[in-house]
C-alpha cells in the first residue's frame, strides 16, 4: 500500500509528496484525520479511499482547490497549509456509488489506461468506494457464446460496438454495429482488467456485470426447445432475446457466464443485473415476477454464497424485489425517487441517488439548491433503509458546479447552506474571491441554474435540433425551450467579462466564461427562431431572409469560440476514438461509432429513428459540420417554398411515438440523407491551438450587441 501511495501522489501532488506522512488504520469505519506539523501534512485514515478523501478535502478547505474535468484539471498549490489543530470527518454512507452505465458511452467509451487513471484517482478523492466495474465485459459474453454453440464470427457479431455496449449490457440492444475483428474482445478486456487492478489496488468495491436473461436471438436455433422469446424492440430497434428465467437452459448459461466472468476478471461479490429494463416482462403476473427472483438469486448464490446482486431501481418490479431476501440485495435508486414507493420495499439496502444529465449533453443546467437538500437524508426521511449514496449521471464533463456539489454530497450527511458553499466555490474555482462573480452566479441561480420550471435531464438545445420552424424538442426526452429571462443571464456574461483582466489566468474562469458565452448564443439562437417563425408566417420575405443569415453567421461564430476550449471540441471526441484504434480498419470502426452516437444514435440500419439528437452537443465542429449545415439547407428550402408560394410540408416529430415520421415528406428524406452520410465523414481534427477564450468572448459580446 505504501507504493500505492507514493504513485498516487506522484500523480498528483508531485511536489510535495515527500511531505505528506500517511497511517492507515484498517479501522472498519471510514474516517480521516488531518494534522501539520513543521510544514508536513500528517494524514490517519482508516483506508486508501478515506486518505485520498481526506487530502483532497484538505485542498479544498486550507487550499482553496477546485479540482474539475472542465478546468482545473490539475492541482496547483504554492505549499500546503497549516491546519490550526485537527481536520477529521467521519463518513457515515457506508457505500458511495460511481457511475451509470450510460456513462460508459456518452463520456468514457474512447478513454485510455491514462484517462481512467486518472478518473480513479478523482474517484478516490471524492470518497468513491463502489464503481460500476464492466469495461472488458464483452469478453465475457464472447467467450459465454461460444461455450455454446456459436462460431467466432456469430459470437462477434452478438457483440454490440463500443459507443452502444452500455445499452446491450442493460439488455436494451444487441448486435448492434459489432466488430469485425476478434482483437477487439482481447482489448476491451485487457482494458477492463487494467482498471479493476486499480480499483482493488485503491481498496474499492467494484460492482461487476451479472446475467438476467439477455441473449442473441440466435440462441433459440441452437436451443430450440428452450424458453425464448423475443422482447419487444427497444425504441424501435430490432426485437433482442430473453431467456425465461424459469428455463434450466438459464441456470446453465448464467453459472458459465459467471464463471467466464470470475476466471478473466475475479469475483468481487456485487453482481449487477437488471431484468426487463426499460421493457415488458414476457408475463406480467406477480407470481412470475417473484419466480424470477428467485431464480436469478439462485443463479448467484449457487455461483457465490457470498454474492449480493445490485439492482437499479429505474425499471423496478416489486414483486422481484420482495422474493429476494433482504441480506442478499442492494437497490441504486438513480435519482432517489423509486424505491420508497413501495413500503415492502423500504426494509431493502438502498443507495440515494443522484442523477443529472441525459446523454452528455452540454447545457447550462442543473437544480444546485435541490442537491444541498441531500438525497441521503430525503430517503431516509421517506423510511427507506439507505446505506450511501451515488452519482448516477449519464454523462459527464460538463457543468461543472453540479458536480463539484455533488461530489460533496456523497459523503456529507446532513443538508448544506448553499450560500456558503457556494462562496467556498468561487474561491476555489476562480483562485480569488470576487463580488461581481458573486452577483453574476446570483443570475445563474435565477436562470440556468433555478430550482423551477423545467425537469433537471429535460434541457434541450434548438440549435442542436432537427430543424423546423420552431423546434419543440431535441432529444427525445428533452425540450428546446427556454424557461428562464434571456436577458439576466447575458447580464451575467457581462458581469463576467469585467473582471477579465483579473482572472484571465484562471482555467476555471476561461471555462465557464466559454460556457456562459456560448449558452447566451445558444439563447439567441432559440430566441431569434423564434421571430423567424413569425416573419415567415407573415410571408415577410426580407426579414426571414435577413434572419436565416444571421443564425448562420451565429453559428460560426459559436464554432470558432469553442474552438478554444478542448472540453467542447469534437476534435477530442473524435481523436480520441482514433488514438484508442490499433490499426487503419479499427480507427474507422470507432470514428464511424463515435458519430453515429451523438447525431443519430440508431439510424444506421434503417430501422430505428427515434433517438436522433438524444446525445445531442454544443461542440465546435459539430456546430459547423452537423448543425450548421441543416439549418442552412432548412433556411434555402423554406425561402424557395415562400418566393414560390408554396406550402412547405415538413415534419419533424415533436412527440416520442411521432419523431419517425420526418421521412416521410421529401425535405425530411433529404436531409436524414445527409445526418446518415455524416457518420461516415471519416477524418481526423486538429486540437485548439489558441486556448485564450477572452478576445472572441470579448468580441462576439459586442458584435451580437449582449446585454444591450
Amino acid at each position: 500500500m505504501e507504493q500505492v501511495i507514493y504513485d498516487f501522489l506522484e500523480r498528483n501532488l508531485p511536489k510535495f509528496k515527500d511531505r505528506i506522512h500517511v497511517t492507515l488504520t484498517g479501522e472498519a469505519q471510514d474516517r480521516y484525520a488531518l494534522h501539520t506539523e513543521n510544514g508536513d501534512l500528517y494524514v490517519e485514515a482508516n483506508c486508501f479511499v478515506s486518505f485520498a478523501n481526506g487530502l483532497y478535502s484538505y485542498l479544498q478547505k486550507y487550499c482553496h482547490v477546485q479540482k474539475s474535468w472542465c478546468g482545473n484539471w490539475e492541482i496547483e498549490i504554492a505549499d500546503l497549509a497549516p491546519i490550526d489543530g485537527v481536520f477529521e470527518h467521519t463518513i457515515v454512507q457506508k457505500h458511495r456509488v460511481y457511475l451509470n452505465y450510460c456513462t460508459l458511452n456518452y463520456t468514457a467509451t474512447w478513454w485510455d489506461f491514462d484517462r481512467w487513471e486518472k478518473e480513479i484517482d478523482f474517484m478516490a478523492m471524492n470518497g468513491i468506494n463502489m464503481p460500476l466495474c464492466v469495461v472488458g465485459s464483452e469478453a465475457v459474453w464472447y467467450e459465454t457464446l461460444l461455450q455454446f454453440g456459436f462460431t467466432k464470427e456469430e459470437a462477434l457479431n452478438s457483440v454490440s460496438g463500443p459507443a452502444f455496449w452500455a445499452w446491450h449490457l442493460m439488455t436494451n440492444i444487441d448486435s448492434y454495429l459489432p466488430p469485425q475483428d476478434e482483437k477487439y474482445i482481447e482489448e476491451r478486456k485487457v482494458l477492463g482488467q487494467k482498471i479493476l487492478k486499480r480499483y482493488i489496488e485503491f481498496g474499492m468495491q467494484p460492482i461487476q456485470q451479472g446475467f438476467s436473461g439477455h441473449v442473441p436471438v440466435l440462441l433459440k436455433e441452437k436451443y430450440p426447445k428452450s424458453k425464448i422469446v423475443k422482447k419487444n424492440g427497444w425504441c424501435g430497434f430490432p426485437k433482442t432475446g430473453q431467456l425465461d428465467p424459469l428455463d434450466p437452459l438459464f441456470q446453465e448459461f448464467g453459472m458459465a457466464y459467471l464463471k467466464n466472468l470470475e476466471r478473466l476478471f475475479g469475483n468481487y461479490h456485487y453482481i449487477a443485473c437488471d431484468p426487463f429494463h426499460e421493457g415488458t416482462p414476457p408475463q406480467p403476473w406477480p407470481w412470475y415476477l417473484r419466480a424470477v427472483g428467485k431464480s436469478i438469486n439462485t443463479l448467484y448464490e449457487n455461483f457465490d454464497p457470498q454474492s449480493i446482486w445490485v439492482m437499479q431501481a429505474w425499471t423496478l418490479h416489486k414483486n422481484i424485489v420482495t422474493a429476494v431476501p433482504e441480506d442478499r440485495l442492494l437497490l441504486l435508486d438513480l435519482n432517489s425517487e423509486r424505491s420508497y414507493k413501495y413500503r415492502r420495499i423500504r426494509k431493502y439496502p438502498v443507495i440515494a441517488g443522484m442523477l443529472h444529465n441525459f446523454g452528455g449533453k452540454n447545457a447550462m443546467q442543473g437544480k444546485v439548491r435541490v442537491h444541498t437538500k441531500n438525497a441521503y437524508l430525503k430517503l431516509q426521511g421517506k423510511g427507506s433503509n439507505v446505506v450511501g449514496s451515488g452519482m448516477f449521471m449519464e454523462g459527464i464533463e460538463q457543468n461543472p458546479v453540479v458536480y463539484d456539489l455533488q461530489f460533496h454530497m456523497l459523503t456529507e450527511s446532513n443538508a448544506i447552506d448553499f450560500d456558503t458553499w457556494l462562496r467556498d466555490y468561487i474561491l476555489r474555482r476562480y483562485g480569488a474571491w470576487n463580488e461581481a462573480l458573486y452577483s453574476a452566479w446570483q443570475l445563474l441561480l435565477e436562470t440556468c441554474y433555478s430550482d423551477t420550471g423545467y425537469e433537471e435531464n429535460e434541457v434541450g438545445s434548438t440549435l442542436a435540433s432537427r430543424p423546423q420552424f420552431m423546434p419543440v424538442r431535441t432529444g427525445p426526452c428533452c425540450f428546446a425551450k427556454v424557461w428562464y429571462d434571456t436577458k439576466k443571464l447575458e447580464k451575467a456574461l457581462e458581469l463576467f467579462l469585467s473582471v477579465s483582466d483579473l482572472f484571465a489566468e484562471s482555467d476555471g474562469y476561461q471555462y465557464d466564461l466559454c460556457d456562459l458565452t456560448r449558452q447566451v448564443l445558444s439563447n439567441r439562437f432559440h430566441d431569434r427562431q423564434k421571430e423567424w417563425k413569425v416573419a415567415y408566417e407573415k410571408k415577410n420575405i426580407t426579414l426571414v431572409e435577413q434572419i436565416s443569415k444571421e443564425q448562420l453567421d451565429l453559428l460560426l461564430d459559436l464554432d470558432a469560440l469553442l474552438g478554444h476550449r478542448k472540453e467542447m471540441c469534437l476534435s477530442r471526441w473524435i481523436n480520441d476514438a482514433h488514438n484508442l484504434a490499433t490499426d487503419e480498419a479499427e480507427k474507422q470502426y470507432y470514428d464511424f461509432n463515435a458519430r453515429t452516437l451523438i447525431t443519430e444514435w440508431g439510424d444506421i440500419r434503417g430501422t430505428t429513428y427515434a433517438l436522433y439528437d438524444y446525445s445531442w452537443r454544443e461542440w465546435n465542429g459539430l456546430i459547423k459540420e452537423y448543425y450548421y449545415v441543416r439549418w442552412d439547407m432548412f433556411y434555402k428550402e423554406a425561402i424557395a417554398h415562400l418566393k414560390d408560394g408554396t406550402a412547405f410540408l415538413f415534419r419533424t416529430g415533436n412527440d416520442y411515438p411521432q419523431r419517425m415520421a420526418y421521412r416521410s415528406f421529401p425535405f425530411g428524406k433529404k436531409l436524414n440523407e445527409f445526418e446518415l452520410s455524416y457518420a461516415k465523414d471519416y477524418k481526423d481534427y486538429p486540437y485548439p491551438e489558441n486556448t485564450d477564450v477572452l478576445p472572441d468572448a470579448k468580441r462576439l459580446f459586442d458584435k451580437w450587441q449582449i446585454a444591450k
